[in-house]
């Protein structure tokens, strides 16, 4: 399967790698710890899973300004995910993704979610100005 996203914040070549997925909203302020990338948001069902160089798959981002600071400091401290994938957009993590620079796409389609799994890999690129996931 072959999934057509938005570049937010892009990237040369080609990005590989681990998914880790929910359909749930991110805090990065409060669910996700910057200084190991361990989510810790109890009412998460990824709870305890870790960000860290994996493709980030979420609905959207939610909560606290100080969640682009956290994208950034996850970035500085070597834990950022590879690329963070969104179904909707909001500028906390846009922000953060720009800030950390971390690569981004969003306006996954939803029904992604019931072909992209957590553990499955994936491989992300750029075409002109879209980004394609491939499963």
């Amino acid at each position: 399967m072959r999934f057509k996203t938005k570049v937010i914040q892009g990237w040369e070549g080609e990005i590989k790698g681990e998914l880790l997925v929910t359909r749930m909203k991110i805090s990065f302020f409060g669910d996700i710890d910057q200084k190991t990338g361990e989510v810790v948001g109890a009412d998460l069902d990824i709870l305890g899973e870790n960000i860290a160089d994996k493709i980030f798959v979420f609905s959207e981002g939610r909560g606290s300004t100080v969640g682009s600071n956290v994208l950034y400091g996850l970035a500085r401290y070597g834990f950022a995910p590879k690329l963070i994938v969104t179904e909707r957009t909001e500028l906390i993590t846009i922000s953060g993704a720009i800030y950390g620079e971390i690569p981004m796409v969003s306006s996954l389609p939803a029904e992604a979610f019931d072909f992209l799994k957590t553990g499955a890999f994936t491989r992300a690129y750029i075409i002109d100005e879209f980004a394609y996931l491939e499963v």
